[in-house]
């Protein structure tokens, strides 16, 4: 298995430990900044690039690890499905629709093994979750994700390229409760703009309700602005049902007259990869819980939301 990277910044460090963990070398590192390439290259006993189309054509890897921003999303996921690589992609998948959706459109062409970067579906308390809901109706997800982002990095605070928190970070609270709720229709948004100098351009404090296809309603609560405890939690909630799944990997609630206590022990990060190169090795779509196709109808929820924070009105959600 060949393995490339576009993009070696932030996250890529995170996939690129698990891939050591899983004794899969990388042989080619693309970046539009040629110091970073070259380090990371050097690092992975690998070669380095500034052009990913000059990297797919000379190195033909079977695997591609995106992780590029959202405003940096053009061709390169749409370019390295049609090179017959399997993709693993970071959330979110790009800052529009229209970009994501040929990028999708190329997926289903080349039929390549595709992932992204949304871990909450691997980790244990989200398996746990699965079983204990079985076929129980849930009609409500509540969702927050409360931090405060240091000042001066280089891109996230932008919303020219990150499109706001909701599509760059609280995406994986949309993304956790859309896997339990199903799709969305419709949203409705608020937020506050200039809260802390120096943290973001938009809105640093935002809510969304959100009303689902089965009739089920979410609210999902974001700031950039403020250090919480428990700050990425998701909740659900059915008949004589409640559970809440924390980031310290905590399921707490009640399901009729059990009572659930459960702690576990991964949280996503590795085993998504881990589950990736089983599903490449496999060639079998079926093992992978978090598709291309289904991150481009989570990023047009969060899009929906931040066209909502625009107009004050319930926007709909895009099919």
């Amino acid at each position: 298995m060949k393995i490339a990277f576009i993009g070696v910044g932030g996250i890529a460090g995170n996939y690129r430990r698990s891939l050591k963990q899983l004794e899969r070398p990388i042989a080619a590192v693309c970046d539009i900044n040629a110091e970073r390439a070259e380090t990371i290259a050097t690092e992975e006993n690998a070669t380095a690039y500034t052009d990913h189309g000059e990297m797919l054509e000379k190195e033909k890897p079977d695997v591609v690890f995106t992780c590029i921003p959202p405003g940096a999303h053009t061709t390169q996921v749409a370019d390295a499905a049609a090179s017959g690589a399997a993709l693993f992609v970071a959330k979110p998948v790009a800052q529009d629709l229209e970009t994501a959706q040929h990028a999708s459109d190329a997926i289903a062409a080349a039929g390549v093994i595709n992932q992204v970067g949304y871990m909450a579906r691997y980790s244990d308390i989200t398996a746990k979750t699965r079983e204990l809901v079985s076929d129980r109706q849930l009609t409500m997800g509540i969702g927050r994700f409360l931090t405060r982002m240091g000042a001066g990095h280089p891109w996230w605070g932008k919303f020219d390229v990150s499109r706001g928190q909701m599509v760059e970070q609280t995406t994986h609270v949309f993304d956790l409760i859309r896997y339990f709720l199903g799709d969305a229709v419709s949203v409705h948004a608020y937020g506050i703009k200039g809260v802390s100098d120096g943290i973001a351009d938009f809105e640093e404090c935002t809510v969304c309700n959100i009303k689902f296809e089965s009739g089920a309603v979410g609210s999902i609560t974001s700031t950039c602005v403020a250090r919480a405890h428990d700050s990425f939690a998701t909740e659900l909630v059915g008949d004589d049902l409640y559970l809440k799944l924390t980031h310290d990997n905590g399921l707490r609630g009640q399901v009729g007259d059990e009572g659930i206590d459960y702690t576990g022990t991964e949280a996503g990060y590795f085993r998504q990869v881990e589950q990736f190169v089983k599903a490449v090795d496999a060639n079998d779509q079926g093992l992978v819980l978090s598709s291309y196709a289904d991150a481009v109808k989570t990023l047009a929820v969060t899009l929906a939301a931040n066209r909502s924070l625009e107009t004050g009105e319930i926007e709909q959600v895009a099919e």
